[in-house]
C-alpha cells in the first residue's frame, strides 16, 4: 500500500501548528541540546518595575519561554509550563515567560490572570528586541539557560512541559549543575 504525500506531511504540519498527533506527542518531545555552552546576547527585558536581563537570574537555571497572547500554541502550553514551574521551584529553577505582545502588561496581565498562572515569572519585550537578538524563527520557542548564563538547550514549537520525556529531560538537566 502506497502512502500519500498528505499522510506523510499531515503530522508535521499539525506539529508546527502546535497540535500533537501520534509520534509527535508529548512523550517524544525533547530539547535540542547544545554541543557546548553558548553565550546568550545581553538583551534587556522589562517587568512591571523596569528593566530586567538574563544576568538578573545569575546563579539559577532559567527556562526562558518566548510567547504571545495571540499565539494559539503558546496559549495552549502555558498551563503546563506553570505546572512545571511549580515542580522545579524547589530546585531553584526559574521559569520565565517573555511576552512578545506589543501592548506589554496592559494586554498580558489580564490574560495571565485569566489563565491563573501563578508560578511563572512574566516579563515583557514590547519592542521585540529579544526576538531579533535571540534569532527566533517563531513562537513559542524555549531556551534552557545554565546558572552561568549559557545556553544548554532549545525547543522550537509548543510542548506539554509537565509530563513525558521533555519534563524528565528538563528535570535531569537542572538537577545536577555539574
Amino acid at each position: 500500500m502506497k502512502t500519500s504525500k498528505l499522510a506523510l506531511l499531515l503530522p508535521l504540519v499539525l506539529s508546527v501548528l502546535g497540535i500533537s498527533v501520534g509520534a509527535y506527542g508529548a512523550e517524544n518531545q525533547k530539547m535540542q541540546l547544545m554541543p557546548k555552552s553558548v553565550s546568550l546576547p545581553p538583551t534587556e527585558f522589562r517587568d512591571s518595575n523596569g528593566p530586567v536581563s538574563i544576568s538578573s537570574f545569575s546563579g539559577q537555571f532559567v527556562l526562558l519561554n518566548f510567547w504571545a497572547t495571540w499565539c494559539a500554541p503558546c496559549v495552549k502550553e502555558m498551563p503546563s509550563l506553570d505546572r512545571l514551574a511549580s515542580r522545579l521551584e524547589a530546585n531553584g529553577v526559574r521559569v520565565v515567560a517573555l511576552s512578545q505582545d506589543e501592548a506589554g502588561p496592559t494586554q498580558v496581565d489580564p490574560f495571565v490572570e485569566g489563565l491563573n498562572l501563578s508560578n511563572i515569572t512574566i516579563l515583557y519585550d514590547p519592542a521585540n528586541k529579544a526576538f531579533r537578538n535571540y534569532a527566533l524563527r517563531g513562537l513559542p520557542t524555549t531556551f534552557l539557560i545554565s546558572p552561568e548564563g549559557k545556553l544548554i538547550g532549545r525547543l522550537e514549537g509548543a510542548a506539554q512541559w509537565d509530563e513525558g520525556f521533555l519534563a524528565e529531560q528538563v528535570e535531569k538537566l537542572t538537577a545536577n549543575p555539574n
